[in-house]
């Protein structure tokens, strides 16, 4: 099958999905409806890059050797994307944050790893992510395999119009809101382009504290606001 790997950054398992409060997400909800909804998922560790490189490894920190950002994941850690690649998939990567940047050593295996963000920003959004992964399939040929990630729910939660209008009291759901919007539109078209069968995975590399446990955001703590993820 053509392969569709979307990853969420920062979203709480009980900020998304049909039983999420205070937020619309429909596109996850559609996905959930008719896909397989795992609801006591856990990510490896709560921090951007070493979750990211358990996803692509199938390791635990420990065994890739990432225990935070700015770190790099040897060559001698096989990724998803080189044995995709081997076994004849057309293989690409679109990342929304400089955490994810090629330099630290998740590239390999993609023949296309776009991580080129706006000039004086450390990330970039959903919307302009999607759109790199969307001309990516009109060029693409063959069995895919298609990394996409999103950044919006991480800090500073600044959601674009009409989320930030809708969501003025929790920003931090406008994101949410405004990523799955994104999601929705990619999906859609990658069930479109892509040739022959299709599976999509959709998860989140960690949560975020808000205020739980004295945690406003991610990366001390391990209780369930930060290491409990969605995943379909």
């Amino acid at each position: 099958p053509s392969i569709l790997l979307v990853t969420l950054d920062t979203t709480r398992a009980d900020a998304i999905g049909p039983e999420a409060r205070g937020v619309e997400t429909p596109a996850f909800n559609a996905l959930a409806a008719r896909g397989l909804r795992f609801r006591q998922a856990y990510a490896t560790v709560p921090e951007t890059l070493p979750s990211h490189a358990s996803l692509l490894t199938g390791l635990l920190p420990a065994g890739h050797g990432v225990h935070e950002n700015a770190r790099y994941l040897g060559p001698e850690h096989p990724l998803l994307a080189e044995r995709l690649g081997a076994s004849g998939y057309d293989t690409a990567a679109f990342v929304s944050s400089f955490v994810l940047a090629r330099r630290f050593g998740l590239a390999r295996g993609f023949a296309h790893y776009d991580d080129d963000l706006p000039a004086g920003r450390s990330e970039r959004s959903a919307r302009e992510t999607t759109d790199r992964a969307l001309a990516w399939l009109d060029r693409s040929s063959g069995p895919r395999f298609a990394w996409v990630h999103s950044f919006d729910p991480h800090a500073p939660y600044e959601p674009p119009e009409p989320f930030r209008t809708s969501y003025a009291k929790a920003p931090y759901l406008g994101e949410v809101a405004a990523m799955d919007e994104q999601l929705g539109r990619l999906v859609a078209a990658f069930e479109q382009r892509a040739p022959g069968p299709v599976a999509i995975l959709v998860a989140s590399d960690h949560g975020e504290g808000l205020g739980d446990h004295g945690e406003a955001q991610h990366g001390n703590l391990v209780y369930q606001s930060t290491m409990r993820v969605p995943l379909v």
